[in-house]
């Protein structure tokens, strides 16, 4: 099954992509599924997942949370709870307190392009993160090279990897995708796979302009 695992539509506040056109290009992609990970909201996927209902795809629900060290992507919580970890004065999310939230309720989280230079990123500091296992070592918005060294990140210290477009165009879904192994409907079967490293990661539609 492949599924697109990091998109955004206009709910996230800095995508231009409706939540209909994201559909309808995933289904022409023939993608098994995409996971929509609005910024800093769990609801805002709402209107995308109920849009698909009654298609082939599979939407699954998760988030990509803007953290003190960088990005993460988070799948496996169910609403905006977590948002209690927002330092009252400044708003910041402590990378460390969001995974420790996530991990004790059964999610699981995900350096999301760790190295690209024109987003915050972990980097190498993803190894002080002991919850996180898997890094976004293939993203559709990221140079070769900075997909390169998440790679080779990843190899070096036993991470898994996964793919996602980070699309926040419609030209831009399906640049990278996740290969599961088996075909999933729910978000508690997701995150059991991805739990399990019954997947990899590559990249799949190519356009001229990449």
């Amino acid at each position: 099954m492949l599924v697109d695992l990091h998109v955004h539509t206009v709910f996230s506040g800095d995508a231009v992509m409706a939540p209909e056109e994201l559909i309808a290009r995933a289904e022409a992609l023939e993608l098994g599924g995409i996971a929509v990970t609005e910024h800093d909201s769990y609801a805002a996927s709402e209107a995308t997942a109920a849009l698909a209902e009654g298609t082939e795809l599979i939407v699954f629900r998760g988030i990509e949370v803007a953290t003190d060290m960088g990005h993460l992507l988070v799948f496996g919580l169910e609403d905006d709870g977590w948002q209690v970890l927002r330092e009252p004065i400044t708003g910041v999310v402590s990378a460390p307190a969001l995974v420790q939230y996530v991990l004790d309720r059964e999610g699981v989280v995900i350096a999301a392009h760790p190295f690209k230079s024109t987003s915050p990123s972990l980097g190498e500091r993803v190894l002080s993160l002991s919850g996180v296992r898997i890094v976004e070592g293939f993203n559709g918005r990221c140079f070769s090279d900075e997909n390169v060294r998440a790679c080779q990140l990843a190899e070096a210290h036993g991470l898994s990897l996964v793919g996602g477009s980070g699309a926040h165009l419609v030209n831009e879904v399906g640049r990278c995708v996740t290969a599961f192994e088996e075909r999933m409907e729910t978000l508690p079967e997701l995150v059991a796979a991805l739990k399990a490293g019954r997947f990899r990661a590559r990249y799949y539609a190519r356009f001229a302009e990449w």
